[in-house]
């Protein structure tokens, strides 16, 4: 049996599941008690089970989300105020994303001052420091510039000078060819440990400015997610030794609480994707498209083989691009005064398989689009949280954005088939058990804007957890 648990800032959802089958549900008001509120919702569901819970996986995108957003809108309550001015919203948690410095390893440095800031609104509230060092490859893996490692020590400097021991380094060409981050932060680690380096070819992807935005995103979740990590393993812990502690992720999977401890942005909009999973698991429908209801809004996504359908790159609710994976959604506005609400228009409606309340306020819409929408899709009412199921249902999983040359046919298939197998590997280490990982997309695309020797390619895979902890 498994828990799945979908945290906010001030409350917390849970639930037991037996297979598909919900054993029971309860909600717990947060309001500044997180550690002990958490450890009684864990053990009260816990109370129900039988035989044991195997594992508990938490979706704290929430929380994590709400850290950003406070950071750029420069929200902290002076009550609240902890070391290094961050805000707390449980006992030792900050729930304002900590100020970072932002290294680009470049060919040259911008022309003019504030040219190389990020367009990012939320990126630029995030970095109060930046600085650029020579250096950098071409999409082909070819050195653009020699790497100035001085430069690189004096960055470092400056920006502890400031205050800031986190940077987010980020070089041109490190999709493909990763030797100058790697070569930066070696140098740096040698000359100042305490520093702490978060790389941006660790995220994958293409674009500068979204490895440069996931970068910062994560560098400045570290402390967050720390204290965050730490407070859901408590509340496992009292479960047993034999207990499990997963994290929930934006592209419907799972990681363990190290992993999340060390990249954070994978948490982001892990709501999304666990709703979207507990309403194909509670209506029994592998391949659907779902309508997400909230107060205001109803969100439609895709479940194909039972994992929400995801992509890179996809602009965020938080306001920037990314290039970890997150579920590919429309939105539709509400107004839930109007008798005829109807967000699921007629292009949409038609196609809906299922309907699940998200949100609180949203089981209204979900009565007004039942009288509306004909003929109808499948309507789930549950007691349980949606998510907190969809939570308790994911798997350990891997994603993999790579940008690789190739010649010929051969060397594109033996490269791919490497990938995979690279996929496969972090799935079985993520937790699942061996000889259950599966690739569930292998896709090797042509950057047709170059040479048709390059290709990016992207692989998704999965796998069934094994029984043992995974702290």
């Amino acid at each position: 049996m498994r828990i799945g648990i979908r945290t906010s800032a001030s409350t917390a959802h849970g639930v037991l599941m037996d297979g598909g089958a919900v054993v029971s549900a309860a909600t717990a008001p947060l309001d500044g008690s997180a550690p002990g509120a958490l450890t009684a919702l864990t053990t009260g569901l816990a109370a129900a089970a039988s035989p044991e819970v195997d594992s508990v996986t938490w979706d704290v995108s929430s929380v994590l989300e709400e850290a950003l957003e406070r950071a750029s809108e420069g929200r902290a309550p002076s009550s609240l105020v902890g070391p290094g001015g961050l805000s707390l919203v449980w006992p030792g948690s900050p729930v304002v994303a900590q100020h970072v410095a932002a290294v680009r390893v470049v060919p040259r440095s911008p022309a003019a001052p504030g040219l190389g800031a990020h367009p990012s609104s939320l990126v630029r509230s995030l970095v109060s420091w930046r600085g650029t060092v020579t250096g950098g490859h071409d999409l082909f893996g070819n050195e653009l510039a020699a790497l100035d490692l001085d430069a690189a020590l004096r960055c470092a400097e400056q920006a502890a000078l400031a205050g800031l021991t986190t940077l987010a380094i980020t070089a041109t060409g490190a999709c493909n060819r990763a030797i100058h981050e790697e070569s930066v932060a070696a140098w740096l680690l040698e000359r100042i440990p305490r520093l702490r380096l978060c790389l941006s070819h660790e995220s994958g992807g293409l674009g500068l400015l979204e490895r440069e935005a996931t970068t910062v995103v994560n560098a400045a979740l570290l402390d967050v997610a720390e204290n965050v990590v730490a407070e859901c393993e408590q509340a496992t812990s009292a479960l047993g030794d034999g207990v499990s502690c997963w994290f929930a992720t934006g592209d419907g999977g799972r990681v363990s609480a190290k992993r999340l401890r060390w990249f954070p942005v994978v948490g982001l909009a892990a709501t999304a994707a666990s709703a979207l999973i507990g309403a194909a698991t509670l209506s029994g429908s592998r391949d659907a498209v779902v309508g997400l209801t909230g107060p205001a809004m109803i969100t439609v996504g895709q479940v194909r083989g039972g994992l929400p359908h995801v992509e890179a790159d996809l602009p965020r609710r938080i306001g920037v691009r990314m290039t970890t994976p997150q579920p590919v959604l429309t939105f539709s506005a509400v107004d839930p005064a109007s008798p005829t609400a109807h967000p699921l228009n007629e292009h949409s409606g038609p196609t809906v398989d299922v309907v699940a309340v998200l949100d609180e306020g949203g089981r209204e819409v979900a009565d007004q689009l039942r009288r509306h929408v004909h003929p109808g899709p499948t309507w789930l009412r549950s007691p349980a949280d949606i998510a907190a199921v969809g939570a308790a249902h994911t798997e350990a999983s891997a994603w993999l954005d790579l940008l690789i040359p190739a010649e010929t046919t051969d060397e594109l298939d033996r490269l791919q088939a490497r990938a995979e197998q690279q996929a496969l590997t972090l799935v079985a280490s993520n937790g699942a058990r061996p000889g259950t990982e599966r690739v569930v997309k292998s896709s090797a695309a042509a950057v047709g804007y170059l040479r048709a020797s390059l290709y990016r390619l992207q692989v998704r895979a999965t796998g069934l957890p094994d029984d043992g902890p995974a702290r």
